[in-house]
């Protein structure tokens, strides 16, 4: 659940994270001298498990906890929270040091290929009596790959993020639109878009229809939408300028050339966390239209009980593309120089939710609301599942958009997957303020990705 700002000005969880590992505490990790031997348990074995949520989402944490402890009676887990901005860091000083957490939830699924090309991470396979066909079952395959790198399993996630158009039904009303009707191409949502500007008097806006956000997922989502892929993993090329990645970018500055580059970005500067309740951009009524996960369903019943809002899938890039996603997710991993691998795995196949329908379904609605899309579709009818969907409306719509679409991206499966979204976050910042040009900077991006590809042994 990406849980940071979606300003202009911020960085989010996800990102600060990929960058963290940009750093040089990563480069050194497969020099560890760790045994990797399994410790035999005389008792219950006490794992630590570091994780970066906060305020009611640690309470969350503790939920699970819990109900794992009442499944069993062999591990206890010791839950602690670290820090997002300094979790990246901490983490490689741990394993380097030789005194690791057992398990951790990874905030980027970028990570997974950096780490494990560096050692520093555990692959299931490897692990004795782990029953990873159980899970291959069970998980929804574009979701399982999320814990993938060179065939193998290095961890399984939580649920899977994937984003929805949500709209203001009053703005869209207001501006002459029917209300109960979304955007259905980019043509579209950019005409809605326009028609909802609020203007002020001395210069700026008071409210924008839509923007591209800078924050990197939005680019891989609508780069994505638009047709465009972003790595051949076969030839290990980086294909940032593809054409269609271009288009899709020359669409974001689109926005630069209409309303002005530093307009925008005043406009951006002056809003309000998508995490501060009642002041977020959309429930605020700043911004008519916002890309958003369905995490942002329950803060809309909790602090805008009086906003009347629609949710609809991505839109497409026309009117006769393929429907598209884009999925990220809390990845549980084990770090090397775990003491006990097995009942590390034992936890991150219970957070996953293998074969527990039932009480996977309560995990995933945790405090009754949505949360996140399940990693298996086996739940999906289950009761307490289905009431939330029932109280929740745009909830199914987000399901449908991960499990009906015609294809689903996620972040690239190669070691510089930190670095490239590092610099593609850059790079549309760039352009969104004129300061280059698509087709050129995606080149640039290509070459610099590339480089750094080589420079890890990979290409």
């Amino acid at each position: 659940m990406d849980a940071m700002p979606e300003g202009n000005h911020k960085i989010s969880r996800r990102s600060f994270l990929k960058r963290s590992l940009l750093g040089t505490g990563a480069l050194a990790l497969s020099q560890l001298p760790f045994d990797q031997t399994v410790h035999a348990a005389t008792g219950p074995v006490t794992l630590t498990y570091w994780h970066g949520w906060t305020g009611e989402w640690e309470k969350m944490v503790q939920s699970v906890v819990d109900m794992y402890h009442a499944k069993q009676s062999k591990v206890r887990i010791n839950p602690v929270v670290v820090p997002w901005d300094q979790f990246i860091p901490k983490l490689t000083a741990a394993i380097a040091a030789g005194n690791p957490p057992d398990v951790v939830t990874l905030f980027s699924t970028a990570a997974i290929p950096t780490l494990a090309a560096q050692q520093a991470i555990l692959s299931l396979d490897d692990i004795a009596g782990v029953d990873l066909p159980a899970a291959q079952e069970w998980f929804d395959p574009s979701i399982y790959s999320l814990g993938q790198y060179k065939q193998k399993t290095y961890g399984l996630s939580y649920w899977a993020g994937n984003y929805c158009l949500l709209f203001n039904k009053a703005h869209l009303k207001a501006a002459g639109l029917d209300p109960e009707k979304g955007p259905a191409t980019i043509t579209e949502l950019d005409a809605f878009a326009e028609k909802m500007v609020q203007k002020r008097a001395a210069g700026g806006y008071d409210r924008m229809g839509f923007l591209p956000n800078t924050d990197e997922n939005q680019f891989w989502l609508f780069g994505t939408v638009f047709g465009g892929r972003f790595y051949d993993p076969q030839s290990q090329k980086v294909t940032a300028d593809d054409p269609n990645l271009v288009k899709a970018l020359e669409w974001f500055q689109s926005y630069s050339k209409k309303f002005g580059p530093k307009e925008i970005a005043s406009f951006q500067s002056g809003l309000s966390s998508e995490r501060a309740q009642n002041l977020d951009p959309f429930i605020g009524g700043k911004l008519s239209m916002m890309v958003q996960g369905p995490w942002k369903l329950g803060d809309l019943k909790l602090f805008g009980d009086k906003l009347e809002y629609g949710v609809i899938a991505p839109p497409l890039a026309d009117s006769g593309a393929k429907t598209a996603n884009w999925i990220h997710g809390d990845i549980q991993i084990i770090p090397k120089g775990c003491k006990d691998p097995k009942a590390a795995a034992d936890f991150v196949f219970f957070t996953g939710g293998v074969n527990d329908p039932e009480g996977y379904a309560q995990r995933v609605t945790w405090g009754n609301r949505p949360i996140n899309i399940p990693v298996s579709k086996r739940i999906l009818k289950e009761a307490s599942f289905q009431k939330v969907v029932q109280d929740y409306p745009g909830f199914q719509t987000y399901i449908d958009a991960l499990f009906n679409s015609s294809q689903v991206g996620s972040p690239p499966v190669m070691p510089a997957a930190a670095f490239y979204a590092d610099r593609m976050q850059s790079t549309v910042q760039q352009v969104m303020l004129m300061q280059a040009q698509p087709k050129a900077a995606l080149q640039s991006l290509t070459q610099q990705v590339q480089q750094q590809l080589q420079m890890m042994g990979e290409a």
